[in-house]
């Protein structure tokens, strides 16, 4: 019997609370299970996986969701972290290098810096992408930048949202342990959610108007 009224909002206030606190455990466990190094890809993936699953069904079992995805994606997933690792170094790298104040090089660190938000556009939206979407090889990161680009305004939503939850983390440290991840990737998830269904309308509405057009 499903409860309502105020006891029924406890209790799925804290359902809510308790299932980011799990799922955040798991991140962190799994994580050190590969060594961080070889274990954050994963377990990240895992963790939006079951975001996904959660928002969608809202009844997902998250211990077996998580191993198994965890599992399945080890590989594939620490492949594409080489990658952004791989391109965060060179940035870095030539950030480092064009530390002088001539103008030439304040022009580089423009185009770094230009580069450098593209960048983070595409690692913040690549993993909801990623387990969402069934593409091939680079096609998750060129969706993840695509979008990203294609709706700056909520790419600006999550990057305050981060902050906002980063702060409160500084602010409550004790809450980093249950919540630090696993609330940016729920907070993440919703977003690309509302993304998603942006671009479904816009599908529709496309569509609408090619049948219009073609039965005139």
């Amino acid at each position: 019997m499903e409860m309502t009224g105020l006891m029924g909002s406890f209790y799925r206030v804290s359902v809510f609370i308790s299932r980011l606190a799990y799922i955040n455990l798991l991140w962190i466990f799994f994580s050190l299970v590969g060594l961080v190094v070889i274990g954050v890809m994963p377990a990240t993936v895992a963790m939006f996986t079951v975001m996904r699953k959660w928002l969608d069904t809202e009844d997902v079992p998250i211990f077996k969701t998580f191993l198994q995805t965890y599992k399945s994606e080890f590989i594939k997933s620490n492949l594409y972290g080489l990658f952004f690792i791989f391109v965060g170094y060179i940035l870095y790298v030539n950030f480092i290098l064009a530390a002088d104040q001539v103008i030439w090089m304040m022009v580089v660190r423009y185009c770094l810096l230009v580069v450098s938000i593209l960048f983070i556009t595409t690692l913040l939206l690549f993993f909801p992408i990623y387990v969402r979407l069934e593409l091939q090889g680079t096609q998750y990161i060129k969706t993840a930048l695509l979008l990203g680009v294609a709706y700056p305004q909520y790419t600006c939503m999550i990057v305050i949202g981060i902050v906002g939850i980063q702060y409160m983390m500084m602010t409550l440290p004790g809450l980093t342990l249950f919540f630090a991840a696993s609330l940016v990737s729920y907070f993440i998830t919703r977003v690309v959610n509302i993304i998603f269904k942006v671009v479904e309308r816009k599908k529709e509405h496309m569509l609408n108007e090619a049948t219009e057009i073609t039965s005139m």
